[in-house]
């Protein structure tokens, strides 16, 4: 554990820099697009707010291909020959990327709040009262961040497995390596695709139906000044996922990440 936690804070020294720029620079430019939002739409800050948690589900994907990349290059022999298993390394490496995938997620969220907060979306929309409103956001906004990590853990998965195939190719195809990661990247693109076809993906994800509903939907509802319809219950799913599909993912996620270990530990060259 503690070779694990020199391994992360050598991580966190080696970015520290410029993920507090990168900090700096949202906090003034959310701050920014606060005020814009309420002197003059509140689409201002939920468009960008959109937009960045999209690309945030690709964040740890760039993080470890940019890191891995820095390692290959700058400090192969020192790495690469150390005693400490790769998972080690790429654990270490992962959990600097969630950290600060966390910490951006955390300051636009903040953000957005305030801009909502002191905009006049609540009598725009029937008189909602704002304590309501928060609350809905704030669950809505907890079950995205929950999807968002999950989504960009598994594409970090491919991209570092992307990456380990790319070093693995450098002796043999020198500057072309990058067809290698191409190749893999559509091999698991068009054989995933064609497994999700098959009746044996249907029958490991199929089952442990689990229905997501928001509860602070009904308290929303009832601060409108019109009520909702009667089948409107229909509505305040926000989604179906299943058991199955959860721990398929998982378990493939796991599984990338320790054959990328097991490759740098024993076809790596240097």
């Amino acid at each position: 554990m503690n070779v694990w936690w020199n391994l992360l804070q050598k991580e966190y020294r080696m970015t520290r820099n410029s993920a507090l720029i990168s900090l700096a620079i949202l906090i003034i430019g959310g701050l920014w697009l606060v005020y814009l939002s309420y002197r003059y739409n509140i689409g201002i800050i939920i468009v960008p707010a959109s937009f960045l948690l999209v690309l945030l589900l690709f964040f740890p994907a760039i993080y470890m291909v940019k890191s891995l990349a820095w390692e290959w290059k700058i400090t192969p022999h020192l790495w690469l020959h150390c005693p400490q298993p790769a998972w080690m390394l790429l654990s270490a490496k992962l959990a600097i990327a969630l950290l600060q995938m966390l910490s951006i997620l955390l300051i636009a969220a903040a953000l957005l709040l305030l801009g909502i907060s002191i905009s006049s979306i609540p009598e725009e929309v029937g008189g909602i009262a704002l304590t309501s409103l928060l609350s809905f956001i704030i669950e809505v906004g907890f079950y995205a961040t929950i999807f968002s990590f999950a989504v960009s853990i598994y594409i970090g998965a491919w991209a570092t497995l992307i990456s380990v195939v790319n070093a693995l190719a450098g002796n043999i195809l020198g500057r072309f390596r990058w067809l290698a990661g191409t190749a893999t990247f559509i091999v698991a693109v068009v054989g995933f695709g064609q497994l999700q076809q098959t009746w044996l993906y249907k029958l490991i994800t199929g089952w442990g139906l689990i229905n997501i509903k928001l509860q602070s939907l009904p308290e929303l509802s009832r601060n409108f000044r019109t009520h909702l319809s009667a089948n409107s219950e229909v509505h305040m799913a926000l989604g179906q996922f299943y058991a199955g599909e959860i721990l398929f993912y998982l378990l493939l996620t796991v599984s990338l990440y320790a054959l990328s270990a097991w490759l740098i530990d024993h076809k790596v060259e240097v």
